[in-house]
């Protein structure tokens, strides 16, 4: 079981109450309420690392209320501009003057008046039914219209909650924009099966007021589904922009990527000729059934690194998701438990762990299936300390092993945590005692090397072992020398892995070599660190993580 501290509740403003504070301060501190909201606003959002506790969209169909500003603005000025035309008919000598200086635009003073008191009623309307009916929200309208049956969609408790599922756990996110397996959330949602085009728009607006000239930049997102609707996010700067291209880019590689208005966006948005509209779904699906099949071999190359011991004692480094089924179905042709267990060639990461085997109990009749995936030790051959298991149905324990061919960790919430008493496992208690500082993880055989060398401005990833080894050798007491061998996820560039090296400037390790081991995680970034006094030494460790030999990380504390 985790520790007590890890689900201690934390203290946050709920909805409604945040939005009762937040006005309740702009009524007493006017403008100086705008930094004490931010804060709060920051707080609550450090209190809910796993995102809002009422879910992604609720937060966001709750968050239109800010356009009742707008809407009090267009309020405002509608009813100053009535009052100023009725105050003028009410001094016949003022209104002749006004009719003669404004002519026509004297009597469109009442109609613009209207107009926006109509526009702000709008905003104030839509505002509130987003934010206090979700059920009729445009959100919700959304993602109802982009099910295959739209008239029987779930109530929109469910709705949500299809939507803030797979973004919990699989959300890749770029400023307000999350992207994950199957939906996009920005200013809108969009079905990702649905997507056929991904179109950036950066424009550079200038504006000359007297001596004094504004520039201002417009940042979006255009999303084109296959009912040629567009559903469009504004974003604050470009590099966001840039990230949501490639976060979308890696969830649906087959749709069409370019930039708005363009030719490309121009033919998939305004075609109207059924042939061409015809040919370019055809041609959709043929870059789609391009991917699944390079998907699909990706994966079975990652499911033969790993080795299957069968239920006899013997072995196979050939393994396929039929293998793994029969063993689960073996149980209710031989009448009694089927044990066996899969261990990768580079241990897996996920969930702040890294894990190097998972052993399977597959169960008899109504026996659920036992599963224990335990964590790597930091050295190769040597058991783990801990390890988590659970009893699953049929339909869940595929889930997990089908994961785990493709390296994926299951979310442990739910599973038991276990410690190794000599050749078997008990439960950790409640509080446990402090654990070790867990060892650095392995780097990973599927991701690209890159190396930046100190004194350049940039990596590459065009370079060999030997330009490695020149470069650890060259390394010298200089504050620009360094060498960084990087990787990071093709599909997901916040994950990523490295070994670093420079030379101890001062102190009492002036003068050798300082390696260094990083890596992301749910909880942030880690750090490992070795002192050696050999480049020799540091080589050997550089080849091994290069190589994917295996790396010793046994002397690496973490700082």
């Amino acid at each position: 079981m985790e520790p007590k501290e890890a689900s201690k509740k934390r203290f946050y403003l709920k909805w409604p109450w945040n939005v009762v504070v937040y006005i309740a301060l702009v009524v007493v501190l006017r403008i100086f309420a705008i930094p004490v909201i931010l804060l709060i606003m920051r707080w609550n959002k450090k209190q809910q690392p796993d995102g809002p506790e009422e879910g992604y969209c609720l937060q966001r169909t709750r968050g239109r209320l800010t356009g009742l500003i707008w809407a009090a603005l267009f309020l405002a000025g509608g009813g100053l501009a009535i009052w100023f035309f009725m105050t003028a008919q009410s001094m016949p000598y003022e209104a002749e003057r006004l009719k003669e200086e404004m002519s026509f635009g004297y009597y469109l003073i009442p109609v613009v008046g209207a107009g926006a008191i109509l526009v702000g009623l709008f905003l104030a309307y839509r505002s509130l039914r987003d934010a206090l009916v979700p059920e009729k929200s445009a959100l919700a309208q959304s993602i109802r219209s982009q099910l295959p049956h739209p008239e029987e969609t779930p109530p929109v408790k469910e709705l949500f909650a299809m939507v803030d599922q797979d973004l919990k756990q699989n959300g890749l996110w770029c400023g307000k924009l999350g992207v994950g397996k199957e939906w996009v959330l920005g200013d809108e949602v969009s079905f990702i099966p649905r997507i056929r085009g991904v179109f950036s728009r950066m424009e550079r607006h200038t504006r000359h007021a007297g001596n004094r000239t504004q520039v201002t930049y417009t940042y979006e997102i255009w999303i084109v589904d296959d009912r040629r609707q567009r559903q469009v996010t504004s974003l604050r700067s470009k590099q966001e922009l840039e990230e949501a291209m490639d976060c979308l880019r890696q969830r649906a590689p087959a749709a069409v990527f370019g930039v708005y208005d363009s030719k490309e966006y121009q033919d998939l948005v305004y075609t109207e000729d059924d042939m061409q509209q015809y040919a370019q779904e055809r041609a959709y699906q043929q870059r789609k059934a391009r991917q699944d099949e390079q998907d699909h071999q990706k994966q079975e190359r990652l499911a033969q690194n790993q080795v299957l011991t069968l239920p006899d004692g013997s072995v196979t480094y050939r393994i396929t998701w039929d293998t793994i089924h029969q063993l689960l179905e073996q149980p209710a042709q031989r009448g009694e438990a089927v044990p066996f267990q899969l261990v990768p060639g580079i241990p897996f990461q996920g969930q702040g762990h890294t894990f190097s085997r998972l052993a399977c109990l597959a169960g008899v009749g109504q026996t659920q299936t036992r599963i224990l995936i335990e964590e790597y030790s930091g050295t190769p051959g040597v058991p783990g300390r801990y390890a988590w298991t659970r009893d699953v149905d049929a339909g869940e324990a595929e889930t997990v092993l089908r994961g785990w061919l493709q390296g994926k960790i299951p979310t442990l919430d739910g599973w038991t945590r276990m410690e190794r008493s000599g050749r078997t496992w008990q439960q950790t208690m409640e509080h446990p005692r402090k654990e070790p500082a867990l060892p650095p993880p392995q780097p990973h055989r599927n991701w690209p090397w890159q190396m930046t060398a100190g004194g350049h401005s940039g990596s590459t990833a065009d370079f060999s072992w030997n330009d490695v080894e020149k470069a650890l050798r060259q390394l010298n007491q200089e504050a620009d020398s360094y060498l960084i061998l990087e990787q990071r996820d093709p599909e997901n560039s916040q994950q990523y892995w490295f070994i670093q090296c420079a030379v101890a400037l001062k102190g009492p390790d002036a003068g050798r070599y300082a390696a260094e081991i990083g890596c992301s995680t749910p909880d942030g970034p880690r750090l490992w660190e070795r002192m050696m006094p050999d480049v020799q030494d540091v080589l050997a460790y550089f080849s091994d993580a290069y190589h994917h030999r295996g790396l010793d990380v046994s002397g690496f504390r973490e700082i």
